[in-house]
């Protein structure tokens, strides 16, 4: 019997991440799905399963901690190599320099940088010897320019973009395809878990994307070879701008919460 695809995303149980769960279910690939929230993934797993036929797999881990990642690489140690791995978990952080406790700054260093690097490490050289394999990570566009208040954030961003640009070049020809997805806002719930709400109020809509145009403009990039992608023409167009001292100033404007209107 032939087995179908596997494809491991983290950060599923909602947005982005869930949207590229379904979408590889919808593909045929069965699924091994990772989040903190048990009922989430357990929901997911039961929906994926009943609509498209496929195996979906829960693994419940925090991904913000060195032990989170060992439970997660442990079960994916147990299994066939994923065919696709989907690096999407993730959290946002504003905060003045200075303000963060080191255990947070090591948390969100650890699920947003380190952890994928992990993951990437254990399972990319196994792709290899295999000759096939995408890898995708979700990073963000504020790996591309400064983020005042959000420098532990962009830095980590910064860093697992890199990282994703590096491999790609080096496993070019191995039949392994990696890229780094750099969106800007998109409609998930990252932004009201963090306290950031009132940015979907003040951030004109044309700047929000959904999670379906970081999915497609991924499977897109992986296709031409890319080794990185901004999904969104107005941010692609836009991006050698957004680091200039004039849209710095502006866009400090746009979003602070004074602006909000009740």
């Amino acid at each position: 019997m032939t087995r179908r695809p596997l494809a491991l995303v983290t950060g599923a149980s909602s947005g982005i991440g869930r949207e590229f769960a379904v979408d590889y279910a919808r593909r045929g690939y069965d699924l091994v799905v990772v989040s903190r929230s048990r009922e989430a993934l357990e929901s997911l797993a039961q929906e994926l399963e009943r609509r498209f036929g496929i195996v979906c797999a829960v693994c419940v881990a925090d991904l913000s901690s060195i032990a989170g990642i060992e439970e997660m690489l442990s079960a994916v140690s147990s299994g066939p190599v994923p065919d696709v791995i989907v690096a999407n978990a993730g959290v946002t952080l504003a905060a003045r320099v200075g303000a963060s406790s080191s255990a947070v700054v090591d948390s969100v260093m650890t699920l947003l940088a380190s952890g994928p690097i992990r993951l990437i490490e254990r399972v990319a050289p196994a792709m290899v010897s295999r000759g096939s394999g995408d890898v995708i990570v979700v990073s963000s566009i504020a790996s591309r320019i400064p983020m005042p208040k959000s420098a532990v954030y962009a830095a980590a961003k910064a860093a697992v973009t890199s990282y994703a640009r590096s491999v790609h070049r080096e496993l070019r020809g191995s039949g392994v395809r990696v890229v780094a997805v750099n969106p800007g806002y998109v409609h998930t719930g990252l932004h009201r878990a963090a306290g950031l709400e009132h940015l979907e109020k003040v951030v004109p809509r044309w700047l929000w994307l959904e999670p379906g145009d970081v999915v497609t403009s991924a499977h897109r990039a992986l296709a031409r070879g890319r080794d990185s992608v901004t999904p969104g023409l107005v941010y692609r167009l836009s991006l050698p701008f957004l680091a200039g001292n004039s849209a710095q100033n502006l866009w400090r404007r746009l979003v602070r919460p004074g602006r909000v209107k009740r």
